[in-house]
């Protein structure tokens, strides 16, 4: 373990450091913290991602094109990420649990079910588009 004694706005820290394979475990004021170590590129820059939740939220960044408007039957996105699937067509009868498409966040990929029955009226997304939280994907009539 290495210690490290910084001070931010005045104000010293202590950081404990620990080196798992190909991540760092660092506590600072007793908030843990996993910093996964990519593989060894001179551009490279570690991610840190919190082990333990400790900070409030941190809000989206503006989304470059607006969003389409999600109605009462339509499946939405449940976080920004990137479409990797549609696997409905306008026409298609769904029921409440069937998967629609799939969308790939935080580099995990994620099936979008519909939440009630009904009759494709509308696919708003194609494969490769990046969504917004909350965006409409697929409108059910």
């Amino acid at each position: 373990m290495k210690e490290f004694k910084f001070k931010i706005s005045g104000k010293e820290h202590t950081a404990h450091v620990v080196e798992h394979e190909g991540a760092l475990e660092v506590t600072i004021d007793g908030n843990i913290y996993t910093v996964d170590l990519p593989e060894r590129k001179p551009a490279a820059k570690p991610v840190v991602k919190p082990a333990v939740a400790q900070s409030a939220p941190v809000a989206a960044a503006p989304a470059a094109s607006k969003p389409v408007a999600a109605g009462a039957n339509t499946v939405t996105a449940p976080l920004n990420g990137k479409i990797v699937q549609v696997m409905v067509k306008v026409g298609d009868q769904v029921n409440a649990g069937d998967m629609v498409c799939t969308l790939e966040a935080m580099k995990m990929e994620n099936s979008i079910t519909a939440e009630s029955s009904g009759t494709v009226k509308a696919v708003l997304v194609n494969p490769g588009d990046q969504v917004d939280g909350g965006q409409g994907l697929v409108e059910l009539a």
